[in-house]
């Protein structure tokens, strides 16, 4: 088994000062340990730094990977706010046309490609997947409690999740070094051969008592004037600092120990190295609870629930058997079919009949099928029922996306998080969040 350490930082404070020098002497500590993090950074942050005419800190961060945080992080709204009424194209295009400007400056003031992406705060959206797919971010890397799968990292949206993993800890927030290596030591092992240790931070904590936007964004609302937050002293930002530099060379000791970043994190998945055969998909098909769209192994490797669907349908077509991922429909709305569904008919309109997000492929609400309207998770199930039991016409199968039971529906954000307005519920979020299962799978390292 190896031990990889995915360390991590939000560069984001843009009011408070004292916090360049913070990321200044963190910085310090990185290089001469020998680690490179990942920092995910906020593009009014980068600007203010090179603004000031700190070039002792923008040349220390050419040594790491860069990371989008948003352009402006805890201006309300936030992404969890502005999308939580749109739908799932809508929403995709309003992030796009609102951050992409700021993904853009900060990659030509970092010098580099923005490799991954992390929201501001707990502002989990759904919509922002296909465009960081577009912008040709891979890894999401991030802290939330919304959907995940077992605490292993998964693929969700067309992105490697590295978020809600079973090892994740926080300098500030777990206390000492002392508490770090004891969650290090005795961390979850479960894994194929490669196990992930997260630990993130925020370098205005090793400055400031308070967090910077907690003084400032508080309840929903945007400040007349901004505050900076209320700091600590030098001695206790530089012990901070040190117990990192202390858990660093303690875990570097150890000889299955790498440190990687969000990037090269990609590299230990395992990946299928077979080609999918019909008599793989039969059997994986067959192995499915009747009626629900899930994601499944086939040869080594998983497919999402909208892949499986259009495996099938190319199966029942006479196709290769390529998986090819879909985003999940707009809605969920019932079927409305009279008579038998011909198998033939119902996997042509499968592979023929698609809508679009940023351009990429979607799940319609229905395929037209004759006379018929059969939303995606019927058509999964009467599909995969034709295919086990060999059958070309049958009754509608009724089905279920029992992927999205990964989603915990019973989050709300509202008194969950100091920005949040407290009768912000979200519902919205979590409703696309479910549809978005159709895109959920594990990720085999």
């Amino acid at each position: 088994m190896q031990k990889k350490i995915l360390l991590w930082f939000d560069v984001e404070d843009y009011l408070t000062v004292e916090s360049d020098d913070a990321l200044l002497e963190l910085l310090k500590m990185l290089e001469e340990s020998g680690v490179r993090a990942t920092l995910k950074f906020c593009t009014r942050k980068m600007e203010l730094l090179h603004r000031r005419g700190r070039m002792d800190i923008i040349e220390k961060l050419a040594n790491h990977e860069f990371s989008f945080h948003t352009t402006d992080h805890s201006i309300h709204p936030l992404p969890s706010e502005y999308l939580d009424q749109m739908g799932f194209q809508a929403g995709a295009r309003a992030f796009h046309d609102r951050e992409n400007p700021g993904f853009q400056r900060l990659s030509d003031l970092c010098g580099q490609n923005l490799t991954s992406y992390g929201q501001p705060g707990y502002a989990w959206a759904p919509q922002v997947f296909p465009a960081l797919r577009k912008w040709g971010v891979q890894p999401y890397l991030d802290a939330h409690d919304i959907v995940g799968i077992d605490g292993q990292p998964f693929w969700y949206g067309g992105v490697l999740c590295l978020s809600k993993l079973n090892n994740l800890s926080h300098l500030v927030k777990d206390g000492s070094t002392g508490a770090m290596i004891r969650a290090f030591d005795g961390m979850n092992t479960a894994c194929e051969d490669t196990v992930f240790f997260s630990i993130y931070d925020h370098p205005t904590e090793f400055s400031s008592s308070v967090f910077w936007d907690e003084v400032n964004f508080q309840y929903g609302r945007n400040p007349f004037t901004y505050q900076p937050a209320p700091l600590r002293t030098v001695e206790e930002r530089d012990g901070l600092i040190d117990q990192y530099r202390q858990f660093i060379a303690h875990t570097r000791a150890q000889p299955d120990v790498e440190y990687v970043t969000a990037l090269e994190s990609m590299r230990y998945e395992h990946q299928r190295t077979l080609p999918i055969t019909g008599e793989m998909l039969d059997g994986a098909v067959k192995s499915l609870s009747g009626g629900e769209a899930n994601y499944c192994q086939i040869g080594g490797a998983y497919v999402c629930a909208s892949e499986l669907l259009g495996l099938m349908a190319r199966r029942l077509t006479g196709r290769m058997l390529t998986p090819e991922l879909l985003y999940g429909p707009e809605e969920e709305t019932p079927s409305h079919v009279s008579g038998q569904v011909d198998a033939a008919e119902l996997a042509q309109a499968v592979f023929a009949q698609a809508d679009r997000v940023l351009g990429f492929k979607q799940l319609p609400v229905y395929y037209r099928v004759g006379g018929n309207l059969i939303n995606p998770a019927d058509a999964f199930a009467t599909l995969a029922a034709a295919i086990a039991q060999g059958r070309s016409t049958l009754d509608l199968v009724p089905g279920r996306l029992a992927a999205a039971d990964h989603v915990d529906r019973s989050y709300r954000f509202g008194g969950a998080w100091i920005l949040w307005a407290d009768d912000f519920k979200g519902e919205g979020i979590i409703k696309q969040t479910a549809l978005q299962a159709w895109t959920l799978k594990p990720a085999v390292f």
